[in-house]
């Protein structure tokens, strides 16, 4: 569990998908926090032993960065937004408690309240980066050390070595339960590449789709010029027949390897089924997508794949952003059969017949 680790490019990904998962848990707490700061207000009613008025302002002053919670909270993103956010509602609780201790009548109870705001950092600590918790937790001692300039605390040497040790115990504890997360990442991660990964040829499989499209209008979501390539092995069976199944699976690996070294990490391959590839390229005009799937076409005939020459046939058809993923699909499947159906081993563009 302890020696889990996440790839240092990784690490912004895990961040915001450990904040994900635990922002509830840690924005509930927060506000928490806030409810819990005016309800001292009847513990400074038992210290004075009346009603307590002085302590009224600071005990319910909270309710302003509670609120300012609430209304920005629904609009944070990430979560190096909300270090700032999350951890002001803590800390803003710890100075209306400073501000309320400088009326009471007896300040011995002003470590036990200091010992308490460790749990509330614990609750806003587990969606947040260890990295970042403990320097802004440790601000809880700097806290202490400036407010005991004006309240002159009975016991602040013991104020500081019971923080200490807990300052440290809740850091050890949200480590341990950040790389408790790090495995369920790790091991998320691995099941979602897996769910859309075509397990022979290591291209995308069909699944993919679903995370490019549109659900409600299974249109691609992509912004730019974007073509549709279809390309399928000319003769694929003869290979099976003549050389064996696993020769077969050594062409598919090779096809696809060929496809990667060409293509740029923003298009997409998928293995659509047999020896059938469909490639988004994503940023293409007509053109360029011919260009592309000429060179293509051409450097698997041209090459040597260590069982036998081989061909593909290439349909291609423009993405219209009015029609759905599978209209632009159909259109390059139309384009690929005419190309197979007129003589194999070219590219054919599907505006063109």
């Amino acid at each position: 569990m302890i020696t889990s680790k996440i790839k240092k490019n990784e690490l912004n990904d895990f961040y915001q998908s450990k904040f994900e998962y635990f922002r509830k848990v840690s924005g509930f707490s927060a506000v928490l926090i806030g409810l819990l700061e005016m309800s001292y207000f009847i513990t400074d009613c038992q210290l004075f032993g009346r009603f307590a008025y002085e302590t009224i302002i600071p005990r319910f002053s909270i309710i302003l960065p509670v609120l300012l919670f609430w209304y920005l909270n629904p609009h944070i993103k990430t979560y190096k937004q909300g270090v700032h956010l999350y951890y002001l509602l803590p800390h803003a609780a710890m100075w209306c408690t400073i501000w309320a201790i400088w009326y009471l009548p007896n300040r011995d109870f002003a470590r036990e309240g200091f010992i308490i705001m460790h749990f509330a950092f614990l609750a806003i600590g587990l969606a947040m980066p260890l990295k970042y918790h403990i320097p802004i937790h440790a601000c809880l001692l700097l806290n202490i050390a400036i407010s005991n300039t004006w309240n002159h605390y009975a016991a602040f040497s013991l104020m500081i070595t019971l923080a200490l040790p807990l300052v440290v115990g809740v850091s050890l504890m949200l480590y341990i339960l950040e790389k408790s997360y790090a495995d369920q990442y790790l091991i998320r991660k691995k099941l979602e590449i897996s769910s859309v990964s075509d397990e022979l040829t290591g291209t995308f499989n069909r699944y993919k789709i679903e995370e490019l499209i549109n659900k409600d209008t299974e249109r691609f979501t992509f912004e730019k010029n974007t073509c549709v390539l279809m390309l399928d092995i000319d003769y694929f069976k003869k290979v099976n027949d003549t050389y064996g199944h696993d020769a077969g699976d050594a062409i598919l690996k090779f096809v696809s390897t060929e496809i990667k070294s060409q293509i740029y990490g923003r298009d997409y391959i998928i293995r659509w089924g047999g020896e059938e590839f469909v490639l988004i390229l994503v940023d293409y005009t007509v053109p360029s997508a011919l260009e592309f799937a000429e060179k293509l076409r051409a450097s698997i005939e041209s090459a040597d794949n260590g069982i036998c020459p081989i061909t593909i046939s290439v349909g291609l058809c423009r993405y219209n952003r009015n029609e759905t993923y599978h209209d632009v699909i159909n259109k390059a499947d139309q384009a690929l059969y005419y190309a197979k159906e007129h003589g194999r081993n070219n590219v054919v563009n599907y505006a063109d017949i």
